[in-house]
Parts: structure tokens; C-alpha cells; sequence
């Protein structure tokens, strides 16, 4: 059987350093050179050396990053309307070219600083990119703060000199007793759910090698929704309809609705691994799914007219590939691998492959940033193109009634 390795990267944590190193409020801001840092006044920011009371904030983010983007855009929005009071810095690890074509296309008031050793993104342990930290008029650190909900009424706040309770999230301190679940190779079966796990880190698992391959996932301090999406194979919030409360539900902000399972099913049971997840999930959730089909407006994956695939056709028997905001790179691909996973993730509704082609290929692409518009030229490389059509396609109905599972 042809097995799918596949690793998403959407928000790329980065490598922590000691805790005892870390930056916290109250601290007065290190001595740190911005360098090289596109659009500012200078060649080399020292934020300490600038004879300035303004509000500095520092947005961590990449061109990679699909939700940084549009809170880059707010930013700068912010940036201009308190301009002679606030100074952003946006750092990413991406090389000053990228940087560059960036503010070209998109000129605003932000400096954007190429940190691509991430020293002060490991300097800060902050869990992920999209998350900022505020530093005030005698340059000490105010808060940490995730990047959307930086606005008019925080920084009116900041300016006035009140205190203000962070909510960025930080790298947590590693359990050390073992396995989180307690399992061990010498299970056939098992399955865990509780809540929110103090000190484990956001994420989900599922092993490809070693005792459990192909037949445990695990999911650290996620919301419901994200549990159902892996269940049944949703890909695109297009396919998502909450017949319950979504705020409560899908709220990352609150460790309430922020669960933790392990499942495990014995080796014979390894292709049925997301059936029986969406059984278990069913029997101790508050919230249920299930899968209905409707008619939804869609992209189809075609070949572009008098063309063909200009990838190279693959060997592998066994497909793996990884994608972030800067592209795909993949090994025994197919096209509806391609269409399913990385465009419907990239683009803004579901991609179906309409080619009729079966093959696999070796298929890499690269954008300058993720953003629609560069997708869809990395495609039309391929010799590939979507359209725009309506299909009838699964449909995950998240609801608090019971389902009926045969």
C-alpha cells in the first residue's frame, strides 16, 4: 500500500534557548542591532540609541506565513494612523532580497528588519511567528501580544501609560515524565482525552516510523474543530458549517475549549486509524460531526490548454512532501495530492483535481509570497490551471446533537 508522509509547516515554530535567557515584561530592551533592515531611516536600528518616546512594536512574521499577511496590512494601517507615536519593526528570517520585493508591493510605514539567524525570535521563546512584543518610551518591555489583536484601543492603552495583560503564547517547558500520554510500545490500543496540558506545546502528531507508525495521532491544547477537520479529511474552511457556537468552540483564547487526545489502534487497525478517531471523538466530545454533500462554489485543477505537466515524473513508492508559505516540495506526488492538501490549503476555497491524470511526480514550486496571486503562477509553471466551478463536495457539519455512527 502507498503510504502519504506529509508535513505541514502553517505558522513554523522556530528553535527556543534557555528559558533563563528569555525577555520578559519589565525587562529594559537589549542592546540590539537591526541589521540589514529595509525601509527605516537608517542602515543599522539600535532602538536604545534613538532619541525617540514612541511606542516600538516588534511583529514577528514572514512572507510564508498566509495569516501574516493580512495582519501586516492592519499594521500598517496602524502605523499610519499613529505615526508620530509608534514605530513597527517587522522581523522575519526571510533574506533582505525577499524583504525587498515585499515592500515593493507593499509600500507602507513598517521597517522591515532580516533576522535569519532568529536570534531575537529564540531570544523571546514566543510559540510561533504571528506574535509581537511592545516596547514603551524608556525602551523596557511592555507586553507580548499575538499579532491580531493589536489594535487602536491596546496601543491607545499603551500610550497612556496603563498596564495591559499580555496573550502571546510561549514555548512550554517540556514534560519530563515520559510519554504525555502514558503509552508505551507495549500497548495494542489506548485512547486519551482531556483538557488543556499546562507546558505542552500546541500540536498535533502522527508517527510514520518507529512502534507506533501509521497507527497513533496525538493532539496537544487544540480546539475541537481542528480534531474533526484531521478526523475526516477536511482541508478547507469552505467545508466547515458550525450548527453550534463557533466563538465557543474555536476559540484559541480560551484553555476551556483547548483539548488533548491520543489515539492508538492496534497494527491491523492502521488504515482505519481516522474512522475509529471520529467514533472516539464522537463518544467524548461536546461537539459532534459529520459529513454531509453540497453543491459549493470550487477551484478544478485542469491542464492549461496545448500543455502538459513540466514536472518530472517519480519512481518513489512512497509520496511525502512538505509545504509552507513558500511553496511545495514533494516526492511521488499526485496531482490530487497536490490539489487536495497544499492548493486547497493555499487558496481560499477547495481544489479538486480535474485532470484525469494518475501519475506521480516529483513537484516543487517557490513563491516570493504566500499570497494567492503567487500560487496561481507557481501552478500555471507546472503547466497546470484552476478554474472557478460549483461540485457537489463533503461538507463537516459541526453541531452539539448526537450522530449516529453504523
Amino acid at each position: 500500500m502507498k503510504h502519504l508522509i506529509v508535513i505541514v509547516i502553517l505558522l513554523l515554530p522556530l528553535v527556543s534557548i534557555s528559558q533563563r535567557h528569555n525577555l520578559k515584561i519589565g525587562d529594559h530592551f537589549p542592546d540590539l542591532m537591526f541589521r540589514p533592515i529595509v525601509n527605516a531611516p537608517f542602515k543599522v536600528i539600535d532602538i536604545n540609541s534613538i532619541n525617540s518616546k514612541k511606542l516600538y512594536i516588534i511583529n514577528f512574521w514572514g512572507t510564508w506565513c498566509s495569516p501574516c499577511i493580512p495582519q501586516m496590512k492592519k499594521l500598517s494601517l496602524l502605523q499610519k494612523k499613529y505615526n508620530s507615536q509608534i514605530q513597527i519593526i517587522g522581523v522575519s528570517n526571510d533574506p533582505l532580497a525577499k524583504l525587498r520585493k515585499y515592500k515593493t508591493k507593499n509600500p507602507s510605514g513598517i521597517w522591515l528588519a532580516s533576522d535569519t539567524s532568529n536570534f531575537l525570535y529564540e531570544l523571546t521563546a514566543v510559540n510561533s511567528v504571528d506574535q509581537c512584543l511592545i516596547i514603551n518610551s524608556e525602551k523596557k518591555i511592555v507586553g507580548f501580544f499575538k499579532t491580531d489583536t493589536v489594535n487602536s484601543k491596546l496601543i491607545t492603552q499603551l500610550l497612556a501609560g496603563k498596564k495591559v495583560s499580555s496573550n502571546a503564547e510561549f514555548k512550554g517547558v517540556k514534560l519530563t515524565n515520559g510519554d504525555a500520554f502514558g503509552v508505551d510500545s507495549t500497548l495494542n490500543r489506548s485512547f486519551s482525552f482531556r483538557g488543556f496540558m499546562e507546558g505542552k506545546q500546541t500540536m498535533s502528531q502522527r508517527p510514520k516510523k518507529g512502534p507506533f507508525a501509521l497507527r497513533r495521532i496525538s493532539f496537544y491544547n487544540l480546539p475541537l474543530p481542528t480534531m474533526y477537520r484531521t478526523a475526516y479529511g477536511i482541508n478547507s474552511e469552505k467545508q466547515i458549517v458550525f450548527e453550534a457556537d463557533k466563538k465557543k468552540y474555536n476559540n484559541f483564547d480560551d484553555k476551556m475549549q483547548r483539548y488533548c487526545l491520543d489515539l492508538l489502534v492496534d497494527k491491523t487497525e492502521a488504515d482505519s486509524l481516522l474512522p475509529i478517531m471520529q467514533r472516539k471523538l464522537a463518544e467524548v466530545s461536546p461537539l459532534k460531526g459529520r459529513i454531509e454533500k453540497r453543491m459549493i462554489p470550487v477551484y478544478v485543477l485542469k491542464i492549461q490548454p496545448n500543455s502538459q505537466v513540466t514536472a518530472p515524473l517519480s519512481t518513489s513508492e512512497i509520496a511525502e512532501y512538505i509545504y509552507d508559505g513558500n511553496g511545495f516540495k514533494g516526492t511521488g506526488i499526485s496531482l490530487s495530492d497536490f490539489a487536495n492538501d497544499y492548493l486547497t490549503n493555499g487558496l481560499d476555497r477547495p481544489v479538486i483535481n480535474e485532470t484525469g491524470i494518475t501519475t506521480h511526480y516529483n513537484i516543487t514550486t517557490t513563491n516570493d509570497i504566500s499570497d494567492k496571486q503567487n500560487i496561481l503562477a507557481a501552478v500555471k509553471k507546472l503547466g497546470l490551471t484552476v478554474e472557478k466551478a460549483e461540485r457537489l463536495v463533503p461538507l463537516l457539519i459541526l453541531s452539539e446533537k448526537p450522530i449516529n455512527h453504523y
